[in-house]
């Protein structure tokens, strides 16, 4: 079965997600939070899914979005930490936090403490960092050589090039690649994934954004991850069962999944 190492449910929609994942046997998926509000409602509706269906493989990941940095406080830093105290089992990463300096809703200045406050926070708690970085590479590899980084991190909706890939594993990252890959503009992707080690390679969604090639523009979904992982198997020469099962083994470890 396939596995989706991020997206954005709510709990209004999850039946349908539900319905999709069936659809396009995926059998689990990591629920990411953006602000203190989405990081509490991803963790109740992953806990609610491991209560109500136990078959599924989920955990939640809770943070703040660059876009949102200015307007986070150490209050709300404290509330991430106390929902990864208060659930333990059901909060398996922090973020996704980092920097966007394409759109700059946030100033650098925010975007740069907020990020180094989860980072600690990823730290203490041996939770797994979740990181969004958007024309700011430089940038974030240089709060990683200031910060350290914790034991497991994930370069979420990888849109690098071959030397960002390079940078990133050498870090001990791992590389998700999303629906961007299979966009006709995005050799560099492409070029990255055949480059990343086997152990190294997540496949995600993003849901509801950045649906794959054929369904560009539409709301994405979670069970299009197989759509994504689909492309991504064919690209690299592997049989899909073979790539499924390798993707699935890669994120319950990077996420410390039971």
């Amino acid at each position: 079965m396939w596995i989706d190492s991020h997206a954005h449910p709510t709990s209004e929609g999850i039946d349908a997600e539900l319905e999709s994942m069936q659809a396009h046997g995926v059998g689990g998926f990591i629920a990411v939070g953006t602000s203190v509000a989405s990081s509490r409602a991803m963790v109740e509706l992953v806990g609610g899914l491991r209560q109500f269906h136990p078959q599924l493989v989920v955990g939640a990941s809770v943070g703040i979005h660059p876009h949102d940095a200015d307007s986070a406080t150490e209050d709300d830093l404290g509330i991430l930490a106390s929902l990864v105290e208060a659930n333990p089992e059901v909060v398996a990463g922090i973020g996704e936090c980092g920097l966007d300096l394409f759109y700059e809703y946030s100033s650098q200045q925010s975007q740069e403490a907020a990020f180094r406050s989860q980072i600690a926070l990823a730290k203490r708690y041996d939770r797994t960092l979740v990181i969004h970085t958007r024309d700011a590479w430089e940038d974030t590899f240089r709060i990683f050589d200031d910060e350290g980084v914790p034991n497991r991190l994930i370069m979420h909706c990888f849109v690098g090039g071959p030397e960002e890939a390079r940078r990133s594993l050498d870090y001990g990252a791992y590389l998700s690649f999303s629906g961007i890959a299979t966009f006709k503009n995005a050799e560099d992707v492409r070029q990255s994934f055949l480059m990343a080690p086997d152990d190294r390679i997540l496949v995600e969604t993003d849901a509801p954004y950045l649906a794959p090639v054929p369904l560009r523009g539409r709301p994405n979904v979670i069970g299009n991850v197989a759509i994504t992982a689909s492309f991504l198997a064919q690209l690299r020469g592997v049989e899909e069962r073979d790539f499924a099962t390798m993707t699935w083994q890669n994120t319950i470890d990077a996420f410390k999944l039971s």
